[in-house]
């Protein structure tokens, strides 16, 4: 990989009363195309050489073949793709005549290409315990060679317009601002693709003889325009009062649909001002309450969810196949924001001469209106359903920061502060009773979690395990009026639970078995100055929430034939009864394997040391005048996890919010070591 960037950042003022600058930056990457994943370098065919003087391995086995060589399935594809990102900011403040008054002026433009060429390259793999001058496998084929194109450009601006003002009036200070905002971003792709080369080193795609594959991504655009502002008004520093809104038009939504008006409010007051509060102030030197309302608007979902779409089709006609078009999604007119309120109440508080501080704070966060596909008949086809704002969800809870300062004298201070924060969401509303969506998917679609009303976000729904049969007895105990529950289990298989009691393990036995959510999150955080030397130390950690592991099933399902945990070796046998793993058996017939049970769920707690620095502030003599600071510091990152957690992190956030906690191939976080110099001249 390469990589080239460049950056400005210039600010000047003229006039004395108008400042104006520019941050601009540009990036220019080349990369070579092959990848890899988690789940192919832990299931690599053991005993295989990666390479050889150049030459890719194979199985050694003498019955085994075409098994994946990771290092040869990185390199197999040639070419480049190359990256170019450009960010541009201009902007400009003046100050008007009228005292405190200030106009803001802001132009963002952002561009992002990317362009990909890929071909075949002939790397065949040898077995080199039979010779190293002919190929077992993997021999490329020119007829079959691939050549292949892909474009995707990126762009958008921003232009902001603020008006801003600022004044005090005796004890009465008043600020306010106004402003003024319009997005646009377009995207757009195309790939091609050409089978057949004439040689191996022609590989323009204009080489190639028959066309593959061609498409792309149509045109996208959405823009935005806000208008917004805000009010302050404080009176003798102690009555603290806000108003401010949010008019947002986006061109997701409807026509009729795409503006919303978003108000927030707060109003505080600082109790430690007030006379009657002189006699605590020794021990309480500040308190202030405060409480707000805020709404805000989400765009989400397509640019085009609104709209009836259609596709190309070949349909016979007239005795010939012709192309046709039907309609691929149905249109919502009414599709509109999502709408998130939130109402807050907080305390600030500081005791003990400063040192000893307090925030806390108790929300209620509510989400409306949120975009979920709607249920339509099955009657309809395959036509996907529309968009719809029909569900709704709530987060309530408490956050608080406790902190100590402290300087003992002028070389040594120190400090330490305690950050929590405790959350339960729950689904109120979908769109229909019994709507429900899935998530967590594996083993070609089963899914591991729902998401309906009256449950968390993303929540397990899974068949409980109630450990191993460990007799036949014991397999023919587990029925239902004389019919084994599971006929097919032995001793060594995991018995699992008939919740519905009806006699068989099915879909109809998942159960809620927790949130991906954690219940309290936290960090601990503490700092030491003595003279010129500093540490630092940071730890973090969350509690009650839970990990399906599903890279543990991949790595112990013992019918596919791959790279397995160590942790497999501990399987059941009637002098092994306390297992990890049940019996090994190749075909499994119980489906101790089967992915919609809890065998694979793991507490996601946990406790790490996030970051921890030491540095050292050099002697301002030593520069002469000519450096004002000079810093050098050693740092590391992720010292060390405390979980129960088996996967590899139980950092597993997924993007997609129904599939958060589910852990497939995760990559883990990396431990980091730096030594870093901070110069300021």
């Amino acid at each position: 990989m390469e990589r080239f960037n460049i950056r400005a950042n210039i600010e000047t003022k003229i006039a004395d009363i108008i400042t104006f600058g520019t941050q601009t930056y540009g990036t220019k990457e080349f990369k070579d195309p092959g990848s890899t994943s988690m789940t192919y370098l832990l299931q690599a065919w053991p005993g295989m050489t990666p390479i050889y003087n150049g030459k890719y391995g194979a199985s050694e086995h003498p019955e085994v073949t075409q098994k994946d060589n990771i290092l040869q399935q990185v390199a197999y594809q040639g070419g480049q793709n190359t990256y170019t990102r450009l960010n541009t900011t201009w902007y400009a403040n003046i100050e008007l005549p009228l005292k405190g008054l200030v106009a803001e002026a802001k132009f963002n433009w952002s561009q992002y290409s990317r362009h990909d060429e890929h071909h075949s390259q002939n790397l065949p793999r040898y077995s080199f315990r039979e010779s190293f001058d002919t190929p077992k496998e993997g021999i490329g084929v020119l007829d079959q060679a691939t050549t292949y194109r892909y474009a995707y450009e990126s762009t958008s601006y921003t232009a902001d317009l603020l008006l801003r003002y600022n004044n005090t009036f005796g004890k009465h200070d008043v600020g306010a601002f106004f402003g003024y905002e319009q997005y646009r971003g377009e995207t757009t792709g195309f790939s091609a693709e050409k089978k057949g080369l004439i040689d191996w080193s022609i590989t323009d795609i204009t080489s190639g003889a028959e066309m593959n594959s061609i498409g792309g991504s149509a045109k996208s655009v959405n823009a935005i325009i806000s208008y917004f502002g805000r009010i302050n008004y404080a009176y003798n520093g102690k009555y603290l009062l806000e108003a401010s809104f949010r008019s947002d038009a986006s061109s997701k939504f409807a026509p009729g649909h795409r503006s919303s008006f978003f108000p927030s409010g707060s109003a505080a007051w600082r109790i430690s001002e007030e006379a009657c509060f002189e006699p605590l102030k020794n021990t309480v030197n500040s308190l202030k309450i405060r409480a707000s309302y805020g709404s805000l608007g989400n765009t989400v979902g397509g640019n085009y969810d609104w709209q009836a779409l259609y596709k190309k089709v070949n349909n016979v006609f007239d005795e010939r196949v012709q192309n046709g078009l039907i309609q691929s999604s149905i249109q919502n007119l009414a599709l509109s924001w999502e709408k998130v309120t939130t109402y807050n109440f907080g305390l600030d508080a500081s005791f003990l001469n400063q040192r000893l501080t307090l925030e806390a704070d108790f929300y209620l966060r509510k989400t409306s209106d949120i975009l979920t596909n709607s249920i339509i008949y099955k009657t309809m086809g395959s036509i996907s359903a529309p968009m719809s704002n029909t569900a709704s969800l709530t987060n309530h809870g408490f956050e608080f920061n406790l902190g100590w300062n402290e300087s003992l004298n002028k070389d040594l201070s120190y400090g330490v502060s305690f950050l929590g924060t405790y959350n339960k969401n729950e689904v109120v509303e979908m769109g229909a009773e019994s709507q429900v969506i899935t998530g967590g998917t594996i083993h070609g679609g089963t899914y591991t979690s729902r998401t309906l009303a009256g449950y968390p976000i993303g929540g397990f729904w899974l068949i409980p395990t109630d450990g191993y049969f460990n007799s036949t007895e014991e397999v023919q105990a587990h029925q239902k009026d004389g019919v084994l529950i599971q006929p097919s289990a032995e001793p060594g298989d995991i018995r699992f639970k008939d919740t519905n009691n009806d006699g068989t393990i099915n879909d109809e036995d998942r159960v809620y078995c927790g949130s991906p959510f954690p219940k309290f999150t936290y960090s601990i955080n503490g700092n030491i100055t003595y003279k010129n030397v500093d540490f630092s130390i940071g730890f973090q950690g969350v509690t009650g929430n839970k990990i399906y592991n599903a890279t543990k099933l991949e790595l112990t399902d013992v019918t596919r034939g791959t790279n397995y945990l160590a942790s497999t070796l501990d399987y059941w046998t009637p002098e092994n009864q306390n297992a990890s793993s049940p019996r090994l058996i190749w075909t499994d017939p119980n489906r101790n394997a089967r992915s919609e049970s809890d065998r694979y769920l793991e507490s996601g707690s946990y406790f790490r040391l996030r970051n921890l620095q030491v540095g050292y502030t050099l002697p301002t003599v030593w520069f002469h005048g000519f450096v004002q600071k000079a810093r050098v510091y050693v740092n590391a990152e992720n010292l060390f996890t405390i979980s129960s957690y088996s996967g590899y992190t139980p950092d597993v956030n997924s993007s997609d919010v129904y599939s958060r906690g589910f852990d497939e191939f995760i990559y883990p976080s990396n431990r980091t070591f730096m030594f870093g110099l901070n110069v300021t001249f």
